[in-house]
């Protein structure tokens, strides 16, 4: 198999563009997403490719062109919405939540919805633009909600969501935008439905969203856990991809979940209580579940504060002592 060296943004541009040559129907709105490439150069070369009919380039009006996009998708076209920081949901929700991902529902499968609304998580750049909002978009069913921890499933997922007729919520770390790793030349999809073990173990589970594998990976590298860990990613968080963390569990009896979303309410929470209403996990969990995300105040705007309020080695590396002691 060849392979070539990526960023996990390029791969996800990548991945628009082979499924947008194939498809004439996909098209994007978004804010400063044409000639300028969008604000972290995450749309570059694709207006030049495909021109201002299908990169189009919209007002500062996000409630206005996600409406507009729900519209398009109900009549056969594949949007791709771009919005620059998650935090502008609460901009979006009502046609997001209470239309996009209802429509199928409410017409018995007459009407599709099959839009992306991709945006990025990642913290870091105060309160008005730091949040991830994963956790809001799996309240609601209808929706698919998505979030990548590597290039690999960078590209392969994007593909699969603008192949789906479903509203996809599409959360990308923008912390990982220049990471590099090494994929696969031809193309390839990787299916909502499988999670994946990003590394094998025996003593705890650990769980984790989105990029946060690399932090683990990171307190692993600095030699700050004592244990054998297996990290496990759901890659789909709604519908929630369990079967990978329960068989997971009944291997290592022990369950730390990573995430950088709020810790109230969030992807964690739901996982924890999966956890314990599974008859088939009751009497294997050998000590109370540790949850590390992201502490329950709005996004400091120093970056010193925002880490420390966001899932670091040592806060991960003390909740695995946690359940091991």
């Amino acid at each position: 198999m060849s392979t070539k060296k990526t960023s996990y943004m390029n791969a996800i541009r990548d991945g628009i563009a082979e499924e947008m040559r194939k498809n004439d129907q996909i098209v994007i709105f978004g804010e400063g997403i044409s000639e300028r490439g969008g604000s972290y150069g995450h749309t570059k070369n694709l207006w030049g490719e495909f021109g201002e009919d299908r990169i189009v380039d919209t007002p500062i009006s996000e409630n206005g062109f996600t409406a507009m996009a729900v519209g398009a998708a109900t009549m056969g076209m594949r949007p791709i919405v771009d919005i620059m920081f998650s935090d502008l949901l609460c901009e979006v929700a009502s046609p997001l939540f209470h239309q996009a991902a209802k429509l199928a529902y409410m017409s018995a499968g007459q009407i599709n919805v099959p839009m992306v609304f991709r945006t990025q998580g990642g913290g870091l750049n105060g309160a008005h633009h730091s949040a991830s909002l994963y956790a809001v978009a799996m309240h609601f069913p209808g929706m698919k909600v998505v979030y990548p921890g590597n290039v690999y499933d960078a590209k392969g997922l994007i593909k699969t969501a603008l192949n789906t007729n479903n509203p996809v919520y599409f959360c990308e770390d923008k912390s990982m935008y220049g990471r590099r790793e090494e994929i696969p030349t031809e193309e390839y999809y990787v299916p909502f439905e499988q999670g994946t073990v990003q590394k094998e173990g025996r003593d705890v589970t650990v769980v984790t969203i989105g990029a946060m594998q690399f932090r683990v990976k990171d307190a692993l590298e600095k030699g700050l856990i004592d244990a054998d860990i297996e990290i496990v990613d759901p890659r789909c968080l709604f519908p929630l991809n369990f079967e990978v963390i329960a068989k997971s569990l009944k291997k290592t009896g022990r369950l730390v979940i990573v995430e950088d979303d709020y810790l109230t309410c969030g992807a964690g929470a739901e996982i924890a209580a999966r956890v314990a209403g599974d008859s088939e996990l009751y009497g294997i969990i050998k000590s109370p579940v540790e949850r590390v995300a992201v502490l329950d105040i709005p996004h400091p705007i120093t970056s010193a504060l925002a880490k420390a309020m966001t899932p670091n080695p040592e806060s991960i590396s003390a909740a695995i002592k946690r359940v091991c002691a």
